[in-house]
């Protein structure tokens, strides 16, 4: 398969070499949209080596196990040790250890790494190279291209640019690291001691702040040791299964760590153009009618009256279709009608009175010739100024209220 090319690249078609070309297909083309500066930055680049692994497993043994024995009356803490290709050798001839200058090391404690496997329950999706949905997404809370601003001594402003910092990881290799752990001390009592206080450590989180791994302590293994003209020395074998993680700072000459910015959307808004207020009156502009469809289906259109705007959704223009009424007749002046206003999805107010219209008898009667505010009452009582009216209100007239109830 083809693969990146990272040397001799061609700057101005921005593809690489077709002499380093190794596969018989296309080269990919280096997308610059996915190269983003990193000299102006502090995060560094994550990493867990082996050592860390070793580093972890024996700090958790020195400072949260701390173990300890008793000679002479006195409390000794036991020296962990890692153990080198030297010291290693000597354990295999001798069976003991000792230091530089001959002297038998007791009690002490060795750990000694064995082997290292990647895990087969988590192993890793990559092929020859890793793949993008192979990365654990970090999001940065503080952003350089939107300013925080201080209210007291404002800095100029700029229009925020809405966008996140993101940092991309490689997701770790899940490994399997089997070590083996021996103590030597003087006494048999002693050595049991030291059991005693590692055993309940088993399957413990072992490591250092961020550096924490599952560890499995096997069945423990006990000899003595006895060599013409030496003391004798007790002997215990512990082997340690650690459920580990490795993440190099760069995987096939890739950096492990990148840094982005969230895309940014492009929304286009539908906007038409009316001659007035849509909550002044109770016709619904043919501009928003033609747009029906679109609202129905879940969209937004943006009513422009010249002077605001109002974002128009099936809430609101449900609002919007008006419901006749029937009043009933009570005097000469005065009407009811049972029902409460529909409350304005972008006020939150009532229905005003522009919002309803009143017919007597099919014709239209003038605002002006009637008094009522609409309220959140069940029963709404119109007033009629008969002197502005001209004719007084009979009991077999058909009188209609057309509007926004709910």
């Amino acid at each position: 398969m083809p693969r990146y090319n990272r040397e001799n690249i061609d700057r101005k078609t921005n593809k690489p070499n077709p002499n380093k070309t190794e596969g018989i297909l296309n080269d990919q083309v280096l997308n610059r949209a996915h190269q983003t500066r990193r000299d102006d930055d502090v995060i560094r680049t994550p990493q867990r080596t082996v050592y860390d692994i070793d580093y972890a497993i024996k700090w958790y043994i020195e400072n949260e196990i701390q173990p300890q024995i008793t000679a002479n009356k006195n409390l000794i803490s036991v020296p962990v040790i890692f153990a080198n290709g030297e010291k290693s050798d000597n354990v295999r001839r001798l069976g003991y250890l000792r230091d530089e200058k001959g002297k038998l090391q007791s009690p002490i404690i060795m750990i000694k790494r064995n082997s290292l496997q990647e895990k087969d329950t988590k192993k890793g999706l990559d092929v020859n190279r890793p793949q993008a949905e192979n990365q654990i997404i970090y999001r940065a809370k503080y952003n350089d291209r939107n300013r925080y601003e201080d209210e007291l001594f404002p800095i100029p402003k700029f229009e925020p640019q809405n966008s996140q910092k993101i940092y991309v990881v490689d997701v770790p290799k899940y490994v399997t690291v089997e070590y083996e752990m021996m103590l030597w001390c003087d006494f048999t009592t002693q050595m049991n001691d030291l059991v005693d206080q590692i055993f309940p450590y088993g399957r413990y989180a072992w490591g250092n702040e961020t550096n924490k791994f599952t560890t499995v302590l096997g069945s423990v293994t006990f000899e003595t040791v006895n060599t013409t003209g030496e003391d004798r020395l007790v002997r215990a074998t512990i082997p340690l299964t650690v459920h580990g993680t490795l993440l190099s700072q760069q995987e096939t000459r890739l950096e492990t760590i990148k840094k982005m910015y969230s895309i940014k959307k492009v929304v286009f808004q539908l906007v038409v153009d009316v001659d007035s207020d849509i909550f002044s009156t109770i016709t619904i502009p043919q501009q928003l009618l033609n747009e029906s469809q679109t609202i129905a289906d879940g969209g937004t259109v943006i009513v422009d009256d010249g002077t605001s705007r109002v974002a128009v959704d099936v809430n609101t223009l449900n609002y919007l279709t008006s419901k006749p009424k029937t009043a009933t007749y009570i005097s000469s002046n005065t009407v009811t009608v049972t029902g409460t206003p529909a409350i304005n999805p972008t006020t939150l107010q009532f229905a005003t009175v522009n919002e309803f219209n009143i017919y007597i008898n099919g014709q239209y009667v003038d605002k002006n010739e009637y008094t009522w505010t609409p309220d959140g009452s069940v029963t709404q009582t119109i007033v009629f100024d008969t002197g502005v009216l001209g004719y007084d209100l009979l009991s077999g007239d058909t009188i209609t209220v057309n509007g926004r109830w709910a």
